[in-house]
């Protein structure tokens, strides 16, 4: 895979002097939900996700670093790969920066500029930095998508604070939470503001369409936003997004640390994808559209 100029998802013109703040990774385990992003309906728990047994023998060859969640709103399960553990975002943090925008707007009843929208499809549909720097700059940097996170539930996402958005720390969990704002209803941004979004994410660079497509059929709908980042001598690479189609409906984060290349990254994000889209087959399936 080729590295996109400008996609790696640091702070414009500047060179981060400290490491990006993380935990220890925590001992492997499942954390499972009852509760659905668009409905709080209670269903009986099923086997973990990430226990079964060829998801559990992919995730244990894999020579990187991985934490993962996938909710699957079918049925209101929720699993968790290595919860707790936190992973620098690199360019998946333009999708916080894309909401903070969005709920700014909201709150000024007003529309997204004729400027706000350019810099929006850049930042989103191509992974642009200068975009995304430019967004995080007028949204307020990292007091202000801090105040949206606390909105939107998120727990253990924290904003680089020295302004190199690309060294922001997140986990799994707190993505999928991200990516649920979007693509079910939420509590802190309108329809039109997540159809918007919607939009930008079904519509990305297809040399960045990699990660959490890989495994749904071409009829499936998925939208999605992908992070690369070389960093203190190891690739960074995450994918997260929602997936609908042949009887599925899903949100997923898989995010990868520690990787040797760029290539090897992507490759455990990709054969993880594949595997969650066959596990979460239903016994009926159809066709669907994320933009309801």
């Amino acid at each position: 895979m080729v590295l996109v100029a400008g996609a790696v998802g640091l702070a414009r013109q500047r060179s981060p002097s400290t490491a990006a703040s993380r935990r220890s990774p925590a001992a492997e385990t499942t954390n499972p939900s009852t509760e659905s992003p668009s409905t709080s309906q209670h269903v009986a728990a099923r086997p973990y996700l990430f226990a079964r047994p060829a998801v559990a023998r992919f995730l244990a060859g894999q020579p990187v670093s991985i934490t993962a969640a996938v909710v699957n709103t079918r049925t209101g399960e929720s699993f968790v790969y290595r919860p707790g553990t936190r992973a620098i975002t690199a360019s998946i943090m333009k999708v916080d920066i894309l909401e903070t925008l969005l709920a700014e707007t909201q709150a000024g009843d007003r529309d997204l500029t004729e400027d706000e929208r350019e810099l929006s499809h850049r930042m989103i549909d191509e992974s642009d930095n200068d975009a995304a720097e430019d967004l995080w700059e007028l949204v307020g940097g990292a007091p202000a998508v801090a105040r949206y996170n606390a909105r939107a539930g998120l727990k253990d996402t924290a904003p680089n604070e020295a302004g190199y958005w690309g060294l922001s720390t997140t986990s799994a969990l707190d993505q999928v939470r991200l990516v649920q704002q979007i693509c079910y209803p939420s509590e802190v941004l309108s329809r039109s503001s997540r159809r918007y979004a919607l939009d930008l994410m079904t519509h990305v660079d297809p040399a960045q369409a990699w990660g959490v497509s890989a495994g749904p059929a071409p009829d499936a709908t998925v939208a999605l936003k992908n992070g690369w980042l070389p960093y203190e001598g190891a690739w960074h690479v995450n994918s997260i997004g929602c997936v609908r189609g042949d009887g599925r409906d899903y949100v997923i984060a898989v995010l990868v640390g520690d990787a040797s290349t760029e290539s090897g990254g992507i490759h455990s994000i990709e054969g993880l994808s594949r595997l969650v889209w066959a596990k979460l087959a239903p016994s009926t399936s159809g066709p669907h559209d994320l933009r309801r």
